[in-house]
Order: C-alpha cells, then structure tokens, then sequence
C-alpha cells in the first residue's frame, strides 16, 4: 500500500543504504513491537525483554546482507501490503527465538513439544512451600555434588582424563561431562540463581555475564540432568 507512511523510509533505504536505515529502524519499533506482542511464544510471553528480542531479530534480518530483504521488496511489482510482509519476519523471528529458548525442547517421534525450566523450582513457580524447598534443595545438591567430583576428578587426574573417568562412572556422553568440568563455577552461581527466582537478565547482571551466556547454562543445566536421570520439574 502505497500510502503506508513507512514506505517511504523503505525505499530510501533501498536508494541510499545505511545513511537511510536509522530512520527505518526508529520508524519500524513501534509497529514490530505491537506485532511482536501477539506472538504465540508460550511462557516467554509474559517477559518484557521477549518483544524487544525478537525485533531486534527483525531488525537484524532486514540489516542483513546490505539490506538485501528490502531491496527485494521495493522490487516486488505489484508491492506486497506492507504490513503483512513486516508479520512474515515477525513470525519467523518469534519462533527462533521460542525454539532458541532453554525453556523450550522441540519434540520428536516419541513425543510433542514441550516446555522445561529450572526455573520452575524457583521461589516463584507455583507449588506447596515443603514440596518446593526440598526440591530446591534436592536439585542444588546434586548439581553441588556432581560439581565437586569433577573438579576433584580434574585435580586427581587432568582433565581429559576426569571427562573419560566420569563419563564412564555415570553413563553419560562426554559432552555433558566436558561441560560440567569447564564451567564448574558458573553451573553452581547460575543454578542458585535461577532457584532463586532471577529473571535471566538478572542474573546475567549479577554475574557479568550476557543474557545468552545465562540461557546456555541452564540449557546445559537442563541437558546434565536430564542424561543423569535427575527428575525434573516442567512439562
């Protein structure tokens, strides 16, 4: 539609390039921003960050390549209706980021998608207060104790070889293994955190790390216990 106001800011991008692009970006955050909101994300819904995420992630995308996206929708003829074309990378970008998410695991032939956190022992999910607290409790002491084997096992014997050792002892995949020595520290700091109740902005603040960084680590978090058989909460 010709008498989008934006489309102008399209197509100046597409004649001038980078000179043009702040004015496109102020111009497209509050309309992504709104699409944003009624993305079907699940859970990550209710995070203030998750909007701003994923146009950043739009934003991105039409960055990409010298904006090669927007060169190729000022070309289209007759052009699409603008909007409508703006939902397409919201959507798309709205499901890499729920899939990129920790809390979310893709299914497979056994089962359907499904979303798990730590989170859900924290002090914030909804349980009766005995049931929560010796969860707490039950999750942080194996992570504590499984931590203090594998620094014990990589002082004894390097670290390659505590990784063989230990991998063998409790039947898992090195990887899980190689993780857990590597980041000793951080499993146990994240980990209090997140029972906590810590958003993982919060905790990417509290321990200077990014917010990815955070979300790796639970994943891998999720990942250790999960090959260990350590029942989890979720669903």
């Amino acid at each position: 539609m010709e008498d989008d106001p934006l489309w102008p800011l399209f197509r100046a991008v597409a004649s001038r390039g980078a000179d043009a692009w702040p004015a496109l970006a102020a111009g497209l955050h509050p309309v992504l921003i709104e699409m944003a909101r009624n993305q079907p994300i699940g859970r990550l819904r209710d995070r203030e960050d998750s909007r701003h995420d994923i146009v950043t992630s739009v934003l991105a995308r039409l960055h990409r390549r010298e904006f090669e996206a927007i060169h190729k929708l000022c070309a289209v003829t007759p052009r699409p209706e603008l909007r409508a074309w703006l939902r397409v990378f919201v959507k798309r970008s709205a499901i890499d980021y729920m899939r990129g998410s920790p809390e979310y695991e893709r299914g497979n032939a056994r089962r359907g998608d499904r979303w798990i956190s730590l989170a859900t022992l924290s002090s914030r999910a909804a349980a009766q207060p005995d049931t929560l607290a010796e969860k707490r409790a039950q999750v942080l002491a194996f992570v504590r104790e499984a931590v203090a084997r594998a620094a014990e096992a990589a002082r004894a014997h390097g670290r390659d070889d505590a990784i063989a050792r230990l991998a063998l002892a409790w039947k898992i995949d090195r990887t899980h293994v190689r993780r857990l020595v590597t980041r000793t520290d951080r499993y146990l700091t994240v980990l209090a955190s997140v029972l906590e109740g810590l958003t993982y902005p919060e905790i990417a603040s509290r321990l200077d790390l990014t917010t990815r960084e955070v979300e790796l680590t639970v994943r891998y978090l999720e990942d250790f216990l999960e090959a260990r058989g350590f029942a989890k909460a979720g669903g």
